[in-house]
């Protein structure tokens, strides 16, 4: 079993440099150290040098041990590795995502890499579907997670890309490699425990193997869909208008709820979208021109051809990662002079001083490469 070519056209895209590290996410689970192993493979064909991190999220006492048990591994196979521990640990599991994604955004960037690895694999796409499924959701965004996507947290994951190359494969496939090289994995104890929905889910197409293959069929219908739908959606991101200031103009790409969510992410400088039903809702609201309505941190006003979008002008500024409010950085080259050169939709959510520029459309570009990227082939054996 190994990566192919198209990992390489994969890298391509996304870390062209080959002097930079590929940070890889292993936990010490069987889908995490077959991706270092495959990783391992590939590291030593091409010469490129891996940095492999353990998360600690310091919730449950076998998750030191886990941590070692990766460092041991990294050392006989002669490649850093370094354990992030969350220092304020919460136990939720949304928060834990954040910690996680947030230490690991901080930790690549510090190796000076561009992509995250994770071992991520097309058993979670089918478990992620069922549950989605059952919340209702029918459009193709049933099929996710993708092979590609900016990381979840904004803007310290500003930049960097996740990458789970391992999607095409599955869980058994991986299980069985490890145990033909003879490593050992740690299974955390929360994947067998039932009152974790996933869990349930997982258990249940375990006993039908009938209904698990139906839910596999559905699932790669609904890749397929999701692709060209990623791919239209990426394409009209292109043709967003971001004036210096900031302002999100609309007028030139095809309205849709999808491309309405990413822009009020984007907008409101966070890592979130509002509500599908919320922007379904603002649709049918703002029918006329002028209209304005604030939805998940951003402003809405309604034009002719589309929308203008801002920030949302009761929520507070901050800096962070460099970044005033998550959309804008300091720059001599910055065409925007202060306040009074603003549009009204962005003036109360501007910097005070000049010398800054907007960072939305380097935002959406990473967005756009993210969601036209074609889908690796399975993992060669």
């Amino acid at each position: 079993m190994r990566f192919g070519p198209d990992f390489d056209t994969l890298l391509k895209r996304f870390s062209p440099n080959p002097s930079h590290p590929l940070a890889l996410a292993v936990s010490g689970g069987g889908d995490s150290m077959a991706l270092l192993a495959l990783a391992h493979q590939w590291h030593q064909m091409s010469g490129r040098s891996l940095q492999v991190f353990t998360v600690d999220h310091a919730l449950r006492p076998e998750a030191a041990d886990e941590a070692d048990s990766v460092a041991d591994r990294c050392r006989d196979l002669g490649l850093t590795h370094a354990v992030l521990k969350w220092d304020a640990p919460r136990p939720s599991q949304n928060a834990a995502r954040s910690a996680r994604y947030t230490l690991l955004s901080d930790a690549a960037r510090a190796a000076g890499a561009d992509c995250i690895l994770t071992g991520h694999t097309f058993d979670d796409i089918v478990e992620t579907a069922m549950i989605r499924r059952r919340r209702g959701v029918r459009s193709s965004a049933i099929a996710a997670p993708h092979m590609a996507a900016p990381m979840p947290v904004w803007p310290i994951g500003r930049g960097l890309t996740l990458l789970r190359p391992l999607l095409s494969t599955r869980r058994h496939s991986l299980r069985a490699h490890l145990q033909r090289l003879n490593w050992q994995w740690k299974e955390d104890p929360s994947n067998s425990q039932p009152v974790f929905e996933r869990v349930r889910v997982r258990n249940f197409l375990a006993r039908h193997p009938h209904l698990s293959g139906v839910a596999e069929g559905f699932v790669r219908t609904m890749q397929r869909q999701a692709q060209i739908d990623q791919f239209k959606l990426g394409a009209e991101l292109l043709k967003v208008d971001i004036r210096a200031d900031g302002l999100i103009d609309t007028a030139t790409a095809r309205i849709s709820p999808t491309l309405l969510r990413v822009l009020a992410r984007c907008a409101s400088g966070g890592d979130s979208d509002p509500r599908a039903d919320a922007i379904d809702r603002l649709l049918a609201t703002l029918r006329n021109k002028g209209q304005r309505q604030t939805l998940g941190g951003a402003w809405f006003q309604r034009t002719h051809s589309g929308f203008l979008i801002g920030r949302a002008p009761d929520a507070p500024a901050v800096t962070t990662g460099g970044l005033f409010d998550g959309r804008y950085e300091h720059s001599q080259d910055a065409k925007m002079d202060g306040p009074s050169d603003v549009a009204f939709l962005v003036r109360h959510a501007v910097p005070s001083e000049a010398n800054w520029k907007e960072v939305i459309s380097e935002r959406l570009k990473h967005l756009a490469l993210c969601y036209q990227t074609p889908r690796l082939n399975p993992v060669q054996r």
